[in-house]
């Protein structure tokens, strides 16, 4: 009795294992798709790419962003960049009780040369006349200190950027956007019930995005 109770065990797990087995390969086939393209389609993409910095690093949101993790990477004149964009973006969109502490927090540790993270590419000019709106004129200000900002990371900063593996990640991306969404982007979840018209059923979509792969019912 205990050998028949054993081998009904060992049966058992065996089915087990291979429907594991099944839902690991079935669960790869449908990452496939999810896949970043190789390196050896990008010469072409890289001759179409429009290599300029509004467009690669302000206008496109990837690019955007993956300009800003390189940045974080780099020497700390960049990083002070990287940290400047970031909470210039919060101000701007900061509400009216909000937006004066934020301007001066911007000030205090951007436009102070004995801060920490100064913007060490502010000539003396620049600091004085950022000091000098930051009463009347807030925006006139962070105005400056964008423009400022952006003239810097356009050239050493920008260059090196292209060069970077950060970049490479960008046209990855650039090729994952002129994939078609096909039928292997979506799989059956479960069947709801039937009808007059056939099976009401769940699919999940899988949309990528730029940091994790969403799944929304439709």
């Amino acid at each position: 009795m205990d050998d028949l109770v054993g081998l009904d065990r060992l049966v058992d797990n065996t089915a087990y294992l291979r429907g594991l087995e099944s839902d690991r390969n079935k669960l790869r086939l449908q990452r496939v798709p999810l896949l970043l393209p190789k390196p050896k389609r990008f010469s072409a993409l890289w001759a179409a790419a429009e290599k300029t910095y509004e467009s690669l690093c302000e206008q496109q949101p990837i690019g955007r962003k993956l300009f800003q993790q390189f940045l974080l990477t780099s020497d700390p004149q960049c990083v002070a960049a990287a940290k400047f964009l970031d909470e210039l973006s919060d101000w701007s969109f900061a509400e009216d009780g909000t937006k004066e502490k934020a301007k001066q927090r911007i000030l205090s540790k951007f436009c102070q040369p004995q801060s920490q993270t100064f913007l060490s590419y502010l000539t003396a000019e620049d600091v004085k006349l950022c000091l000098s709106h930051s009463d009347k004129n807030g925006e006139a200000a962070m105005e400056l200190m964008r423009e400022a900002t952006r003239k810097f990371l356009k050239e050493r900063p920008f260059l090196e950027y292209m060069k970077s593996p950060f970049f490479y990640r960008f046209l990855q991306w650039k090729e994952c956007e002129k994939q078609q969404i096909t039928d292997r982007y979506f799989y059956e979840f479960r069947t709801l019930g039937r009808g007059g018209f056939g099976e009401v059923g769940t699919k999940l979509f899988m949309r990528i995005n730029m940091f994790q792969v969403e799944y929304r019912t439709i």
